[in-house]
């Protein structure tokens, strides 16, 4: 694969002195950000330096207020609106000088020497292009963050899919949420990991463009297909561990903004399969796996707006 690469996009190369630039993204998240930040001053370094840049991305809540009184020691940036995951992680991307980013959701808890594990592993391994945490629900329950690229079958057998949950041990399961890496505990390759804790040297991030701004879903397996690609590999380290509260931090979502994601979501799945293998654009594939997409993003719509009509989001 050629590198992609825009110099109005690559940082500065100058040496640093700042191993890690931790990057978290948010919108009115407040006692979310806060939390993942008194994690990050709490976590064990390993005598690893790092920085924190928090972008915000339109909240109308106290957020910037409360980082600026009491947390001085994150740098922020306020866009004022809504930019999305990918363009506000490149953008902060740009403004750091460390050997690696880190990228995490605001939502997230730092157990540890989470971030300070994989700094030492990629350190200690240059053919790993990017690594991720093992991302755990507050119950300390599994969110399988490295799995397989999708296909037509991972529709139906998906974290929370019925399949899965009556046949957790099925062996296509167990492949797909990579089980028996996680059961070893010790890292191991994956096709992709959450950008909910991920680490990534920056030159590498680069030259493929940072994360795919023009994807809101599927962004992960993308730019870890493109890593991969370039001949790096992809693992998950499963004694990096963080807590995810996932999807909780920009708060209760009524229909509209359901509706949004879930058609985001499967046009992404639809752009992600095709790009990933390749499919032409006249190939029995693209036309099979759209309507069986397109189907089921219809019946969650259906579902969706059933819920928001017997249960209304209370403001």
């Amino acid at each position: 694969m050629q590198d992609i690469q825009n110099p109005s996009e690559t940082p500065n190369s100058a040496p640093s002195d700042v191993d890690v630039a931790v990057i978290l993204i948010g919108i009115n998240a407040r006692a979310f950000v806060t939390g993942c930040l008194d994690s990050l001053k709490n976590a064990g370094w390993h005598n690893h330096t790092y920085e924190a840049v928090y972008v915000d991305n339109g909240s109308t809540d106290d957020t910037l207020e409360v980082l600026a009184r009491d947390y001085p020691w994150a740098r922020c940036i306020d866009n004022g609106r809504n930019l999305g995951f990918c363009p506000a992680a490149n953008q902060a991307a740009r403004t750091c000088n460390a050997r690696y980013y880190y990228f995490i959701n605001d939502d997230t808890i730092v157990l540890d020497d989470a971030i300070a594990l994989l700094v030492t592993f990629m350190d200690e391994n240059p053919d790993v292009a990017t690594a991720g945490s093992r991302l755990l629900f507050p119950d300390m329950t599994e969110q399988y963050s490295g799995r397989g690229f999708p296909t037509i079958a991972s529709a139906f057998m998906g974290r929370r899919s019925p399949v899965t949950r009556f046949f957790p041990n099925a062996p296509w399961v167990r492949r797909y949420l990579n089980k028996d890496g996680l059961e070893k505990g010790v890292p191991f390759d994956v096709d992709w990991v959450s950008a909910a804790g991920q680490i990534v040297r920056p030159a590498e991030f680069w030259a493929v463009g940072g994360f795919a701004e023009d994807y809101y879903y599927w962004h992960e397996p993308i730019i870890c297909s493109r890593l991969a690609q370039r001949g790096g590999r992809v693992m998950l380290h499963p004694r990096s561990k963080v807590i995810h509260y996932e999807g909780h931090g920009s708060g209760a979502r009524p229909y509209a903004s359901q509706k949004f994601h879930i058609k985001d979501f499967h046009r992404g799945a639809y752009r992600c399969y095709c790009e990933y293998h390749r499919v032409g654009k006249f190939h029995p594939a693209r036309f099979l796996v759209g309507a069986m997409l397109g189907t089921r993003g219809m019946l969650m719509l259906l579902i969706a707006k059933l819920k928001s009509v017997l249960k209304p989001q209370t403001t």
